[in-house]
């Protein structure tokens, strides 16, 4: 009797932690599932994934593709012989490796891998982590089984679709639980006082200088009944916390916070950068945000993330070229101690919430790699 082939499944996505990190989360999920399922993941080398993937566990095939500049010039035609080294690599590695599926959760590594599989009759789906999609997304949403959405209003941008019922709104899978918090155990981490409001800053891993620019401009001003979670990330972290001393505010000041889920929970209020995973745990935890999107991200998609949430008075916004410290100070000040309007936001955050979104893309992708792979 021949022996029943493993299940194989590739999932490709790279460039930044927001589209390798609901790769993760699915695959670790499908291991849950099926633990006897083969993942591997395709990326680019010198990237965020050649750091987390091995890290999580998973093998990771790389290919030779490049970004695609925004500004006309010599890189733009690099990128396009890269595109076509990338797609002849992926074509090779797939007929070679033989997956039922693969799983494309976005990033310019994504592309040629996904469209690989498409050629070779592979089934395929795509993770969209935003609201409005990013170029791999859109170029390949029509050749693509299945689509998972964050968030319903990424629909209008994806016209080119007929099969409606490709659609999935199954929000962004975290690797963070509601079961993970506890505020007094996660107050007491940080040794701040637990009858004082507490405001989260961050600018994800590798910080934001223009939010810790404005905290400093803020704090000589701010509320010393506010005390602060505060990431730098590492080129700013030594003007931060010498900036900041002279202050009686309460800090927790780090270059980065590890646990994640315990700085969550001890937050009142969030004041960060609007990438889709940073909306996706705020949302599944219930914290209220003020975001301030990054200006230079592809397409304005942070701007586009935030104001979905503004619209439904789920959050606050500020744009980066307003982020004057007199305006961050009232901000703050007006929200985290408003019990009314924090209660607000956290119920409208709720229309946004997706707690089961790993185990939904799981299951659709083990029901195509089973019925269609």
């Amino acid at each position: 009797m021949l022996k029943k082939s493993k299940l194989r499944i590739v999932i490709s996505g790279g460039g930044t932690g927001g589209h390798v990190y609901p790769g993760i989360a699915i695959a670790n999920k499908l291991k849950q599932l099926q633990p006897d399922v083969e993942i591997t993941f395709v990326g680019v080398k010198n990237r965020i994934e050649a750091k987390i993937v091995p890290k999580e566990g998973y093998p990771l095939k790389t290919i030779h593709v490049q970004y695609l500049s925004r500004k006309p010039g010599v890189k733009t035609v690099t990128f396009f012989f890269s595109l076509v080294l990338g797609l002849c690599q992926s074509l090779f590695f797939l007929i070679r490796y033989r997956p039922k599926i693969v799983v494309g959760t976005g990033g310019y590594v994504s592309g040629p891998v996904v469209y690989a599989a498409y050629l070779l009759g592979i089934s395929t789906l795509i993770q969209e982590q935003n609201s409005y999609p990013g170029i791999t997304t859109r170029i390949l949403a029509s050749r693509v089984n299945e689509i998972h959405l964050a968030f319903e209003q990424a629909i209008q941008y994806l016209n080119k679709v007929k099969e409606k019922s490709k659609f999935k709104i199954t929000g962004n899978p975290i690797r963070i639980s509601s079961d993970q918090i506890d505020r007094t155990l996660a107050i007491k981490k940080f040794d701040l006082d637990e009858n004082k409001r507490t405001l989260l800053l961050f600018g994800g891993s590798q910080g934001a200088s223009a939010l810790n620019k404005a905290m400093l401009a803020t704090l000589p001003n701010l509320s010393t009944d506010i005390q602060i979670i505060w990431q730098t990330g590492e080129s700013d972290f030594d003007k931060m916390k010498n900036g900041c001393q002279n202050y009686p505010h309460r800090l927790f000041i780090k270059p980065y916070i590890y646990n994640m889920a315990e700085a969550y929970a001890a937050a009142d209020l969030a004041f960060c950068r609007s990438g889709a995973i940073t909306i996706a745990e705020l949302v599944q935890l219930g914290i209220p945000a003020i975001f301030v999107p990054l200006p230079h991200a592809a397409e304005s998609h942070q701007e586009k993330n935030a104001r979905v949430l503004v619209e439904a008075n789920a959050a606050e916004m500020i744009l980066q070229q307003d982020l004057k410290g007199s305006l961050l100070r009232e901000k703050i000040e007006q929200l985290i101690f408003n019990n009314t309007k924090l209660s607000e936001l956290k119920r409208n955050l709720k229309q946004f919430h997706h707690p089961d979104a790993a185990t939904e893309i799981a299951n659709r992708i083990l029901l195509l790699a089973t019925n269609f792979g």
